[in-house]
């Protein structure tokens, strides 16, 4: 019964989904040609390696999530301030922490329907300078999943802590900017660890690094990246500790039995 309930909603969300998905995978395919068109050749003829085009490519396609997070959160704290509607799938027979789960895993699948083409995307721009070869089919069919259960159940646990929806406009400037800029996506962990063992090691705690470092290691190869599975192992640390604790603080919100 439950199975059946949770597969209803998520093709719903999908018939949902899928009406705006063209504007915004345009949108999403645009964002990535401008950083990789600057990056892969722009940046190439000021004595940037032609190896960082590909080096950003990937650290885009594992990153397009975070910044998602904003809407998604916004659309559910507008619901639960206003009209409420999700207290009419919490009244279907099935676990209050089920409904939310379906929420975050509704998040996590559209990132990964959004971003898996942007490989293609992304090897049609820079052409020789990214060879699909380097790419790791199994790791990557582990890592990239991950990494969007992750965004999801981070969505869910930002739900959770944010209030009101006028916190939103601190949302960016104050948690999501902060974790983008200092999680790898234009710097490699390795690289801190040369200008500072301790600050690289206090950037440990922020879960892009394990988002960028993970999925570059799976597309790019090991070598200059922190270990693939250590990655995966504290990136489902994180999806877990923090999903678990946004559905206890949303189910307190909502005042589920």
């Amino acid at each position: 019964m439950i199975y059946k309930i949770v597969a209803q909603l998520m093709r719903k969300d999908l018939t949902q989904f899928r009406r705006g998905y063209k504007g915004k995978f345009f949108d999403t395919c645009f964002l990535l040609f401008t950083n990789l068109i600057v990056f892969g050749y722009f940046m190439p003829q000021v004595g940037v390696s032609t190896s960082y085009g590909p080096f950003i490519l990937i650290g885009a396609i594992a990153s397009f999530g975070i910044f998602d997070i904003i809407g998604q959160v916004g659309e559910l704290i507008f619901d639960i301030e206003g009209e409420r509607s999700i207290t009419f799938t919490l009244a279907l027979p099935i676990p209050s922490w089920v409904v939310l789960s379906q929420l975050a895993l509704k998040w996590a699948l559209n990132t990964f329907l959004l971003c898996v083409p942007l490989f293609f995307i992304g090897k049609l721009i820079l052409w020789t300078r990214f060879d699909l070869t380097q790419i790791s089919l199994w790791r990557t069919l582990i890592i990239f999943p991950s990494i969007c259960l992750f965004f999801g159940f981070f969505s869910l646990w930002i739900t959770g802590i944010v209030r009101k929806i006028d916190s939103l406009s601190s949302l960016f400037l104050r948690l999501i900017n902060p974790i983008f800029m200092f999680g790898g996506y234009f710097f490699t962990w390795k690289d801190i660890t040369v200008l500072s063992p301790i600050l690289s090691y206090i950037l440990l705690i922020n879960p892009m690094i394990y988002v960028m470092e993970g999925l570059r290691a799976a597309c790019l190869g090991q070598e200059g990246y922190l270990p693939f599975w250590i990655c995966c192992c504290v990136l489902w640390i994180f999806t877990l500790t923090l999903g678990a604790h946004g559905i206890r603080l949303l189910k307190r919100r909502l005042d589920c039995v």
